[in-house]
């Protein structure tokens, strides 16, 4: 259970956005499936393929907001029994949505076997919150939850608060 409700300060436009992509998920052509150098299949958990992705080359050439994880309730090209996980932390630069804002990490850095675990963690989370009609800012909030819990990272190594305005 969360243990304090964080407001959502971001522009309106993107819990409209988020919630048509939820809306729409059921309408997804199951047979749309990416592959590539840039997706490694790592293993089969809680139903879901679970997938290590060149996060770089997803917002390059699928989402400029992608950012160390994602499922297909937020990422209309993504499957909904995938989740992916980017391999590296990231900074593009001069972006305002692409830049890794996790604690005492270097552009590129390799994400660590917990730091990934972590994210794989709060990424099921959030898919299972969102299967349920939870609107993605509530379900981002406990699966942030969820990931203090487990306790893989430090709590300035979990540092995932969405600072799209």
């Amino acid at each position: 259970m969360l243990t304090k409700k964080l407001e959502d300060n971001r522009s309106g436009l993107w819990a409209v956005l988020e919630k048509e992509i939820q809306s729409r998920s059921g309408n997804k052509d199951e047979s749309l499936r990416l592959s590539g150098d840039w997706k490694r299949f790592m293993e089969k958990r809680s139903g879901y393929s679970i997938y290590s992705v060149d996060g770089r080359w997803v917002r390059n050439n699928l989402c400029a907001y992608f950012g160390h994880g994602g499922h297909g309730l937020v990422h209309e090209f993504i499957p909904l029994d995938e989740i992916w996980v980017s391999s590296h932390h990231y900074d593009e630069g001069d972006s305002k949505i692409a830049y890794c804002s996790c604690m005492g990490k270097r552009s590129n850095q390799r994400v660590s076997k917990k730091f990934f675990e972590s994210t794989l963690v709060h990424e099921l989370a959030e898919c299972e919150e969102m299967k349920k009609g939870i609107p993605y800012w509530e379900a981002h909030q406990f699966a942030l939850q969820k990931e203090k819990e487990i306790g893989l990272l430090s709590k300035s190594e979990i540092n995932r608060t969405v600072k799209i305005t």
